[in-house]
Formats: structure tokens, C-alpha cells, sequence
């Protein structure tokens, strides 16, 4: 039976990159990016679909296995081999080709590991899976569809599943049944962003995207009012701003599992978002300035120090038998201490001791700060040859600072440079200023993990952490 291939994901990613209304940023997990389904199911793989290299790749297993297929792991070989019916698959980590039932075929990139799940290129997905493809752009979401025997015609359209929550007869609720806020209004002054819901809590996550220059709001568990629409198939709306800073307000209901009200601020030139009122409430309120970040009342920057997990979280077991919740802390501090003596610089921390601070408490403890950077420490693992050092990311607004921060820690650690990633972790995904996550070293490695506990090699790491954080904040 031949395949056929009615679209590739590559396509409809970057369909959904360039399209405006969306002002969508590069997908890294169904949670925060593109939500895939597969017959009508949403898919929530561990490791979310990423572009690599210009190609996009997503996790095979989660969509292997929907479709029936068995999938085997190979350690020693690093190999994957899917098989359905008649049809066997392998490819090997890191090698751009694959055996299909014996015949090799090139692929676009070379499938990688990521955290236990191999990604491959969506087109080979596409072609050698069975899968239609199809974006829709009201839910704003991937759909994959099994190609039934004999094939489908290519030119039928996929239509997503039957939305029976955001219907005019029956409110919409989160996932406990609780009413979700609905937003009435969305305003923009000379120099102010108002956003008022019925009812509820308003907890916005807030990125600026470039060329065009633009700020995005996304405000999860709402859904806008329809009296707010323009266009009502899309769920979206717009209006002419007379602000000095913004062009063009557009919003739109961005997605519907979870509900997330998305909004875009066209800006004439580059300026900053910060709320001014109104946080965990019904009534938001944030102010545009220009330029970037700025100190704050007390004439210094704001830096937010997260020593990772706490308490009853110990995080990953060190070859040495201490745990990762050690390390943190004592980065964390030795960070802290150091920054002290900085004058331009206020730093605080989410845990000095032996606590546990829930992930979500660590964003809003830096937003409600209006904290100018945010940096989350941690220590990796993985197995016992694993190496390297690893700054993590995901908004736009923190590639330079992760960038800049990569440069002074990898060389103070001494240990393999495993670069600059994109990652959908929690605590630099809901922060709304540059945050970054640091995985200094493996503690899964024996030899990392002694140093990585030694006294000399953390003041070492600690000075070169603040030596990235001043210059972000251009700080000689």
C-alpha cells in the first residue's frame, strides 16, 4: 500500500509561526506550543516537537504507539526499531538515515535523544507512518489523522473534534469544573494595557517577539467574551491603538485545551510591558515603557537566584550519594552572597534553606518582584558517562541573556560545552523577565559530581554566574 502524504507538520509549523494573528513563538511542548492530536486525542509527549537545524522534529514513540505500532529501544546500539504489520523501521541516534524493511532511506536530519524520547524528522513521519495532517485555526492546533486503507483523498479536509466546552449554552471550565474567568474587555491608553474579566484570576505570561517588534500576553484558564469578536469563526478580534508605543491591539481565544486568551501588541518601536496592578485578579493593568528592562524603586536591578528542588524534592541523586537539592543551594547561596557586594544589584532568592517552593511559586515570586532576571540553578543527570554544562531557555526575550551567561559558565566549569538549548521548564516559562535554567554539570558523572561538591570549583562557577548576570545588565 503507498502512503501518501496530504501535508507535511514542517508546512503547517511554520504556517502557524508567520501567522499574525498567532505571533506564535518556535513550539517546544503541547502544553505551551502547538497542540497535537491524533484522531481527535490530544498527544501529550514527555519531550515536545522542536526545530532543529531548520527541521522539524518530533517525538515517534507517543505517535508510533497510537497508531498501533510496537517500539523497541536498542541502549547498547542506540537504535529504534517501530514495526507494524508487514512494515519495519530502524534508525539509529545520530545517524541521518533509516531501514525501511531493509531498504535504506535518507532522512532530512538525524534523529536525536532527548531526555529518553527520539525525535525524528516530521516528514518521514508523515511519509512513512500513515498520517494525514491538517491545521486548523480556530483551536490554533496540529491535527494528525491515520490514513485508512486505501488511503484518503489528499484534497479532504481534517476537522478537529466537536468543542463541547466553549459552547454559548454551557460556560467553560478548567479541569476541576470551575468557571474559568471571562474577559470583558481589553484596552489599551497612551501608555497603559487594561484587561478586565468577569470574575476569577488573571496570572498573564508576557514575551516580546522581533522583526516586526511585538509583545505577546498570554493569559491562561480565560476565554474571551464573543461580544469581543470580529471575526467569529477565528475567535479573534482587533482594534487601532492611539497609544504612542502600539499600532494595533489584536487577541484572539488562542487555545481551548487548556483555555489560553493570547494578545498582541503591535509596537511602533521597542518598548517594555510590566504590570502595574491587578496580578492574581480581574482587573490587569500594565504599563509600556520604553526601551528594555530598568532599575527599580530602589535604584538597583532585581535579580531573582532559584536554587533548584528543596525538602521532600531532592532532585537527581549524585554518584557521590548527596543530592542535587545540596548543590543548588549551596550555588545559590554562593551566588547570592556575591551579588550582595554589588552595588547596581538587589538579589533575592526563592529558598535559602532546606525548603520546598512549589515551581509555580518561584515564577510568581520574581514576577510580583518585577524582577530584571531570573536564574534558575541546577545540577543534571542522566548516566554515569554523561558530561557537560547546558544553559536553558525559552522565551525570545532570554536567548541573549542565556547566550551571554553560557560564555562565562562553560569555561569555569571545566567540563564539555554542551551549549545554549531551548526548553519548555517551568520556572523560565511563566517568568516574565530574561530567565534562564543552568544544568552545571552531571551528577550522574563520578567525576563531575566530586567536583561539582568541592568548595573551590563552586566559588569558581558562583563568580563567573555573576560575571554573566552584570553583563546583561551591562554592569562593568
Amino acid at each position: 500500500m503507498k502512503l501518501r502524504l496530504v501535508t507535511t507538520l514542517l508546512s503547517l509549523l511554520l504556517i502557524a509561526l508567520l501567522l499574525p494573528a498567532l505571533a506564535f513563538a518556535n513550539p517546544q511542548d503541547s502544553d505551551a506550543g502547538v497542540p497535537l492530536f491524533f484522531n481527535g486525542k490530544q498527544l501529550k509527549p514527555e519531550v515536545a516537537p522542536r526545530i532543529i537545524k531548520d527541521v522539524t522534529m518530533v517525538p515517534v514513540r507517543i505517535i508510533a504507539e497510537e497508531l498501533g505500532s510496537k517500539v523497541e529501544w536498542n541502549q547498547k546500539a542506540r537504535q529504534v526499531t517501530i514495526t507494524k504489520k508487514e512494515t519495519k523501521i530502524t534508525m539509529v541516534i545520530d545517524q541521518p538515515a533509516a531501514s525501511i524493511n531493509g531498504v535504506k532511506q535518507k532522512l532530512d536530519a538525524a534523529p536525536v535523544l532527548i531526555a529518553g524520547n527520539t525525535l525524528l524528522p516530521v516528514r518521514f513521519i508523515a511519509e512513512n507512518m500513515g498520517i494525514d495532517v491538517n491545521w486548523d485555526d480556530v483551536t490554533r492546533a496540529v491535527y494528525l489523522t491515520e490514513t485508512p486503507s486505501g488511503g484518503a483523498d489528499p484534497t479532504e479536509t481534517v476537522h478537529p473534534p466537536q468543542d463541547t466546552g466553549d459552547s454559548a449554552d454551557k460556560p467553560a471550565t478548567d479541569a476541576n469544573g470551575n468557571l474559568v474567568p471571562v474577559i470583558k474587555s481589553i484596552a489599551m491608553t497612551d501608555s497603559q494595557l487594561q484587561i478586565t474579566a468577569d470574575s476569577g484570576k488573571l496570572s498573564p505570561t508576557v514575551f516580546p517577539l522581533h522583526g516586526p517588534e511585538r509583545i505577546v500576553v498570554d493569559i491562561p484558564n480565560a476565554v474571551l467574551d464573543p461580544a469581543l469578536f470580529s471575526d467569529a469563526s477565528s475567535k479573534s478580534g482587533s482594534t487601532v491603538s492611539s497609544s504612542v508605543y502600539v499600532s494595533t491591539v489584536r487577541y484572539s481565544q488562542f487555545n481551548i485545551q487548556p483555555y489560553t486568551v493570547r494578545i498582541v501588541l503591535d509596537m511602533k518601536g521597542s518598548a517594555s510591558l510590566s504590570w502595574e496592578s491587578g496580578l492574581q485578579t480581574a482587573a490587569l493593568v500594565g504599563v509600556l515603557q520604553q526601551g528594555g528592562g530598568s532599575k527599580g524603586g530602589s535604584g538597583k536591578y532585581k535579580v531573582v537566584i532559584d536554587p533548584g528542588h528543596g525538602d521532600q524534592d531532592p532532585g537527581a541523586r549524585a554518584a557521590i550519594g548527596r543530592d542535587e537539592k545540596e548543590f543548588n543551594l549551596a550555588m545559590g547561596l554562593k551566588v547570592y552572597n556575591l551579588l550582595q557586594q554589588e552595588s547596581q544589584i538587589e538579589p533575592y532568592m526563592t529558598r535559602n534553606d532546606d525548603t520546598f517552593v512549589p515551581l509555580d511559586d518561584r515564577g510568581k515570586f520574581a514576577n510580583d518582584l518585577h524582577a530584571d532576571l531570573f536564574v534558575s540553578i541546577h545540577g543534571n543527570s542522566y548516566i554515569a558517562s554523561s558530561t557537560g554544562t547546558e544553559t536553558y531557555y525559552y522565551k525570545s526575550d532570554s536567548i541573549d541573556f542565556a547566550n551571554v551567561m553560557h560564555k562565562h559558565l562553560a569555561p569555569a566549569t571545566g567540563f564539555a560545552d554542551r551549549g545554549v538549548r531551548q526548553e519548555a521548564y517551568r520556572v523560565v516559562k511563566i517568568t516574565n523577565m530574561p530567565a534562564i535554567l543552568l544544568e552545571v554539570g552531571f551528577l550522574s558523572n563520578p567525576t563531575e559530581s566530586a567536583t561539582m561538591f568541592d568548595e573551590a570549583f563552586q566559588n569558581k562557577v558562583a563568580a563567573a554566574i555573576v560575571a554573566g548576570i552584570k553583563e546583561q545588565l551591562q554592569i562593568p
